[in-house]
């Protein structure tokens, strides 16, 4: 039965090996003639992979029905499943690994992806893509795609070019290999952060931090009809509230941390607010010297 087996695959697959050239050509019908010793330095194995190989075209491996069958002169790439790189003829340094990825490109070079349907219909260079069907059709280059489908908003994305990153989720940073960054919050105190979209966990340092308001400035203190407080009236505020008006407390703070936007905001107003009772003092301290000099 062993011996019967053997004798089935013997048959079923047939194997050319050119020791002038350190070629393997591994497949289940007899190659093509430009097959049998070209491509130096190669690996070649399934029907159909290959088929192309010119003598220039060295250092590559193809593995997977018809992987790599166009490739003419191109050398450096390694093509792993059912037809990855079935398209290429010049282009170098590709890694293509999963069921048709990479399909399409012609001419792009040093190309990264992995997984089924991986950059199928992109033709461009320098590209990453992992997961299926990542990238499929991105014709650009030097792109970072990171994602479970075909999207052109994956998880990740990246432009190597012009340092660029996108995160399509929510990130969270902070833990350590002994204790996991856990649970994304969705509350902070009695505030509702589940629309937050970046969690840390540690502390950030930072040279700037610039804040996109989405709410006016404080500039409305100035404005004809604002009710500035009397001094009177923010004295009782304190005596019965412990903090200035419109400013949160302590304990809220505690509980519920602050917005910085706002925060600045609050602050500004209590400036121009202050400014305004300077205003006034000084027009009354003006009136006495006045009055005091006509004496």
């Amino acid at each position: 039965m062993k011996t019967k087996f053997k004798i089935s695959l013997a048959l079923l697959l047939l194997a050319t090996i050119s020791n002038a050239q350190h070629t393997v050509i591994l497949k289940n019908a007899t190659p093509q003639a430009s097959a049998t010793l070209a491509g130096g330095n190669s690996v070649v194995i399934g029907d159909g992979a290959g088929n192309a190989l010119a003598n220039s075209a060295g250092q590559n491996t193809f593995v997977g029905f018809i992987s790599g069958m166009s490739n003419t002169t191109a050398t450096d790439n390694t093509f792993i499943g059912w037809g990855t790189g079935s398209g290429t003829t010049t282009g170098t340094y590709n890694t293509f690994m999963g069921r048709s990825a990479g399909g399409a490109n012609v001419a792009g070079n040093s190309n990264t992806y992995l997984g089924s349907l991986a950059g199928l219909n992109s033709t461009g260079s320098g590209n990453i893509f992992i997961g299926f069907g990542a990238g499929r059709d991105e014709l650009g280059a030097n792109k970072l795609y990171i994602a479970n489908g075909a999207t052109a908003t994956p998880l990740i994305w990246g432009d190597f070019a012009d340092s660029r990153l996108k995160f399509h989720a929510k990130v969270a940073i902070g833990g350590n290999v002994s204790t996991a960054f856990g649970n994304f919050p969705t509350t902070a105190g009695g505030v509702n952060v589940s629309n937050y979209n970046l969690f840390v966990k540690g502390g950030i340092l930072t040279d700037e931090v610039r804040v996109a308001l989405s709410t006016t400035w404080a500039d409305y203190v100035f404005a004809k009809d604002y009710q500035l407080p009397t001094i009177k009236e923010v004295e009782k505020f304190i005596d019965d509230n412990g903090h200035l008006p419109n400013v949160p407390s302590a304990k809220q703070v505690k509980e519920e941390g602050i917005e910085l936007g706002e925060m600045a905001k609050i602050q500004q107003e209590k400036i121009e607010e202050l400014m305004l009772y300077i205003i006034q003092q000084n027009k009354r301290i003006e009136a006495l010297e006045a009055k005091l000099n006509t004496k």
